[in-house]
């Protein structure tokens, strides 16, 4: 190892500040030249592993380009130089293991859903083994600008498009009762973005004929509750009172959604079926103004979940809590989250486990009838 005299390196003065500035503690700058031999044995243990005993040189690098292709190796030539590039590789390092932890647990979840009592969750959970899948956001079907961490239970938008949609992987279940909910984290940006107005999103329910870039309401077969309080049904807007129904960082929405075949009924575009949805917010429920929904959900053809839950219960729910919402007989219905703002992340709920809602009265469930989540386990069994 020689250094040379040249104590400037060829760099400038605001070159010099710069790498100062970046490093921990003082580099010398000078050029140096080093060597670097390697031992008559370490040698032979290379041309063995190779299985030749050829060009020590080439069994040299053919051995060692496997380790540097790793990138979990921090040699000499690849560990991160500097503060921003090592808290990189830390990030990195993070994300690899909650995804790892959140992964596991869904699997675990899926398996106790194979000796549950109940036979819905228990065909879910061989259903979610058969497809391998889980309920949770599908990274096949996000938008470019969606960003999904934690065992794809956190989407950010770290894009530049107006909308950034993503959906769940599995739909909801038919012909009964399905709760799901999604949190707001915030906005963190990475220190990039100036975090001066609350976030700005929309979360509901589509199928999958909605564009990715699309948000979710605007298209026909969704409905959407934005952070302004406003509900976009198959692209009409309702507004409920704002000041109940607005809501923002750390927020949990909620909904209640009844796919219901029994509802079918001949249109211009085909057989179409009602689903019943009602939001909630930090379990207070929101309540659409009947004047302000569609005129198609005015139609008589169209039960309201008051009538539906009869049919299942003999219970009642005052039919201010539902919005209809009319859908293709042919398509399924997912849980769907658009992000606006940028930097804005929401966390999905669709397990039991993770479910904040402690009874049916907050989301609006009816009475003695059986709430499930989106993998199929319960939220709250037909006795309550």
């Amino acid at each position: 190892y020689t250094e040379l005299d040249d104590n400037t390196g060829g760099l400038s003065r605001q070159a010099k500040s710069r790498v100062q500035r970046m490093m921990h503690y003082d580099v010398s700058l000078r050029p140096f030249v080093a060597t670097v031999k390697l031992q008559e044995s370490f040698k032979r243990d290379l041309s063995t592993v190779d299985g030749s005993e050829g060009n020590n040189a080439e069994a040299t690098s053919e051995s060692s380009s496997p380790m540097d292709s790793s990138p979990f190796m921090c040699t000499p030539q690849s560990f991160p130089p500097t503060p921003a590039s090592r808290r990189m590789v830390l990030a990195r390092g993070t994300r690899f293991a909650d995804d790892v932890v959140f992964l596991a647990r869904d699997q675990l979840r899926v398996h106790d859903g194979l000796q549950s009592t109940n036979e819905r969750t228990k065909e879910m959970a061989q259903a979610l083994t058969h497809g391998k899948r889980l309920a949770v956001f599908d990274a096949d079907d996000a938008s470019a600008g969606i960003d999904l961490t934690c065992g794809q239970h956190v989407a950010t938008k770290v894009g530049n498009l107006l909308y950034c949609s993503t959906r769940s992987m599995v739909p909801i279940l038919r012909n009964c009762f399905v709760y799901f909910e999604m949190t707001v984290l915030g906005r963190s940006g990475g220190g990039l973005i100036a975090q001066t107005s609350m976030a700005t999103l929309s979360l509901g329910l589509s199928t999958k004929e909605m564009p990715p870039n699309t948000l979710v309401g605007a298209w026909k077969g969704s409905v959407g509750l934005c952070t302004t309080g406003q509900i976009l049904v198959a692209g009409q807007w309702c507004s409920p009172d704002p000041t109940m129904s607005s809501f923002g960082d750390r927020a949990t929405v909620g909904c209640l959604v009844c796919l219901d075949d029994s509802s079918a009924f001949e249109t211009w575009d085909g057989v179409m079926i009602t689903a019943t949805v009602t939001f909630n917010i930090n379990g207070q429920i929101v309540r659409p103004p009947v004047p302000s929904l569609p005129v198609s959900a005015l139609d008589h053809h169209m039960p309201s979940q008051q009538n539906l839950a009869t049919g299942l219960s003999g219970g009642t729910v005052p039919p201010s809590f539902t919005l209809p919402l009319l859908v293709p007989a042919e398509e399924e219905l997912y849980p769907t989250l658009t992000l606006h703002s940028p930097g804005t992340s929401v966390m999905c709920r669709f397990s039991a486990g993770d479910i904040v809602a402690a009874s049916r009265d907050v989301i609006g469930a009816p009475k003695k009838v059986p709430v499930f989540a989106v993998d199929g386990s319960l939220v709250f069994d037909g006795e309550e």
